[in-house]
């Protein structure tokens, strides 16, 4: 009875260990590699609520989000664009009707951001840094 509350006693730490190193993953931004545009805080948040359409470079930048409720994506819209999920949602919703604009192309998961950024120079998007491979360019991290 021992042995058996000691192994479940283990495995139940060594899953607490690996939910807390993959809580301690970052968000990044990515741009497709031969993107030398200037991004920060302020182009992310006019990018993302569709007040620019362009990169610093002049080229068209196209914005990819990932799925409501994500947690990466509650993440990047709180700390780089400054909205709740609701407000953010909102914003589209009221844009939509008033003006046809288009919220950013949502993605199934970061694996698929990291993927459309890496095969479309005008795509930048945002992801869990545990997706990130060498076929994309980070330009900013949020440590988490």
């Amino acid at each position: 009875m021992k042995h058996f509350a000691l192994r479940t006693l283990t495995g139940l730490m060594l899953t607490t260990l690996m939910m807390s190193a993959a809580a301690l993953a970052d968000l990044v931004i990515v741009v497709h590699p031969s993107n030398t545009a200037v991004i920060d805080q302020s182009f992310l948040k006019n990018l993302y609520l569709g007040n620019t359409r362009q990169f610093s470079t002049g080229v068209r930048a196209e914005p990819l989000d990932l799925p409501a409720g994500d947690a990466i994506r509650e993440t990047f819209l709180n700390t780089a664009i400054d909205q709740t999920p609701v407000k953010y949602r909102r914003h589209w919703s009221k844009a939509l009707f008033t003006t046809g604009q288009q919220p950013p192309q949502e993605l199934s998961s970061s694996t698929a951001v990291i993927n459309a950024v890496a095969s479309d120079p005008s795509a930048i998007g945002y992801a869990d840094s545990e997706a990130l491979n060498d076929s994309v360019k980070v330009v900013m991290r949020v440590r988490l």
